[in-house]
């Protein structure tokens, strides 16, 4: 029977969003004499908060308003609340459980991500299983869609996720409202998302790495079954209809501009589809992408066959992706270069990185404490960098070495010299170049200020012509700042020409529309850029970027 009335309550949503098809987004209106209906609670600060912010904004996206809180805050913030999205409650306190149970019992329903709280669980109708990790490559790739009650609900989202907090619906409590399968399509049995009466359960967190419209969809989806006159998929699909014949009359009236450099950074370093990096290059091909800068090597990490670096468990487990990217792309015009990650250990094990410590390499941050960053001035740092960019050209035929994080910590403490150990790292490595192998440079947009703050004096690279090219990432939604950026790149004869413009398609910094992503190339081109950068390699730029732009600027 309690099954029977929570299947009745779920499709009576579905009713009562569709009897609401006349209204469109009417979320701003709705919300703007009161408190929040739809809030989002993150937690702690960090990565927790960037999650909440991805959520943020995917329901801004879709037209609903809701406000971004804290544990301090969630009390006063849920008064009026429809809709809670809980961030970070893996194990919440008792005082913030009874704050999020009181506001149960008023009606409040709640979406829990990744939680180990067997009282969320019990509030929620959902039984945990436990931590699980992914016992291979892609084991949670694609979250599977199931059942009609869900009005708007996408079909499938893809996502790559490598832990789970594993749960199971309770019988008359609860139902699977989605299922994972791992990246050949194979169902692992393991549930996405289960749904009840109180809301909704998700066994990880939602992820920004690609798929981000239908991620928003489906958040606009949930908003719509709790209160319908927020969002609803009729008006959704009329206004998403109609935005999408104007962008693609938009973008082709655009025009291709022979011998531009279009690059994009792959910061995976395994490409769109782990596995099968003949299918990537052959995506980057018809859209019209000249550069692929992949990301295989750093101080902690290589994901090539190195002597030199850490192999990464992504070479042990995937195999060698520079070798796999260079023969995919062998015929076809595509440039492969080498991203390496200089001066910061990301990616490094614990092991390593108390390794790196035991040498004297890692910087410490001005209030003593030990930092990921690796210390420019120390000269076995450097020979170790270099003996990478040497053991890459000896070993793999690539066409270019993009340096990345070649700059000091800006918080680390920094010597009086410091932007001319850079720069002096920066001319050695020009001559461990070998020609006609390219020597690109990642930088910061905002020179001079980022000379003082991380040494990285490169307008003075360009006019030395110690690198082939740098490549600013301007990353930015304010096309105000944006051009200013522009201005400073061409100031001087010459310079432009040797500027790639990096452009902050789905970067933390800048989160751009497809019509944002081709006035921001067309405004380079007018500044005589030697061409553009896309960051990042992910599943939304392959479907929702580069489809765009391959209607004019990029074919």
């Amino acid at each position: 029977m309690v099954e029977e009335a929570f299947l009745v309550a779920m499709k009576m949503m579905s009713r009562t969003v569709r009897g609401a098809a006349a209204v469109v987004f009417a979320a701003a209106a709705a919300m703007s004499a009161g408190a929040a209906e739809i809030v989002v609670v993150a937690h702690e600060t960090g990565y927790t908060t960037s999650l909440a912010k991805h959520i943020h904004r995917w329901l801004g996206d879709q037209g609903v308003k809701s406000e971004l809180t804290t544990p301090a805050g969630m009390e006063e913030a849920m008064k009026d609340s429809k809709l809670v999205f809980l961030l970070g409650f893996a194990d919440p306190t008792g005082d913030e459980l009874s704050k999020i149970m009181s506001a149960r019992e008023k009606g409040t329903r709640f979406v829990v991500f990744h939680s180990a709280s067997p009282q969320l669980a019990k509030m929620m109708g959902v039984k945990p299983l436990g931590y699980t990790e992914a016992a291979y490559p892609g084991r949670w790739s694609r979250m599977n869609f199931t059942g009609e009650f869900l009005e708007g609900c996408p079909k499938s989202v893809l996502q790559t996720s490598t832990v789970l907090q594993r749960a199971e619906p309770i019988p008359g409590k609860s139902r699977v409202l989605a299922t994972w399968s791992d990246r050949t399509g194979r169902s692992t049995g393991d549930a996405a998302w289960i749904a009840s009466a109180a809301g909704y359960w998700m066994t990880h967190v939602l992820l920004a790495d690609g798929d981000e419209e239908l991620k928003a969809q489906f958040l606009g989806a949930i908003v719509g079954s709790v209160a319908p006159r927020l969002w609803n998929a009729k008006a959704f699909r009329a206004k998403r209809v109609a935005e999408e014949r104007a962008l693609r009359e938009y973008a082709s009236r655009q025009k291709r501009r022979p011998g531009e450099i279009r690059a994009v950074w792959d910061h995976s370093g395994c490409g769109l589809h782990p596995g099968d990096w003949k299918k990537t290059i052959c995506v980057l091909r018809d859209y019209g992408i000249t550069d692929v800068f992949v990301n295989v090597a750093g101080a902690g990490f290589a994901h090539y066959q190195s002597d030199v670096l850490p192999r990464s468990k992504t070479f042990r487990d995937e195999g060698d992706q520079l070798k796999a990217c260079i023969e995919a792309a062998n015929g076809t015009g595509i440039r492969v270069h080498a991203w390496v990650i200089c001066f910061n250990a990301t990616r490094a094990t614990e092991s390593r990185l108390e390794a790196f410590e035991k040498r004297g390499w890692r910087l410490r941050t001005k209030d003593g404490k030990l930092s990921e960053y690796l210390d420019p001035s120390n000269a076995d740092v450097r020979k170790y960098l270099l003996d990478a960019i040497d053991e890459i050209q000896e070993k793999y035929a690539v066409d270019g070495i993009h340096l990345d994080f070649v700059r000091w910590y800006e918080r680390s403490v920094k010597p009086a010299d410091a932007a001319d150990t850079i720069s002096r790292f920066v001319a050695t490595a020009r001559l461990h170049v070998r020609r006609p192998t390219w020597f690109t440079v990642a930088v910061l947009g905002k020179y001079p200020a980022c000379v003082a703050s991380v040494g990285q004096d490169w307008d003075g690279w360009v006019d030395s012509k110690i690198v082939d090219y740098v490549v600013p990432m301007d990353y930015t939604e304010d096309m105000e700042k944006y051009e200013s950026f522009l201005a400073q790149h061409a100031r001087r004869k010459g310079n432009a020409q040797r500027t790639i413009v990096g452009i902050g398609v789905t970067a933390n910094e800048s989160r751009l529309s497809p019509r944002e992503v081709i006035d921001q190339i067309v405004l380079s081109r007018r500044y005589g850029m030697a061409g553009v950068a896309l960051f990042d390699l992910d599943t939304s730029l392959e479907k929702r970027f580069l489809p765009i732009l391959a209607l004019g600027l990029f074919k």
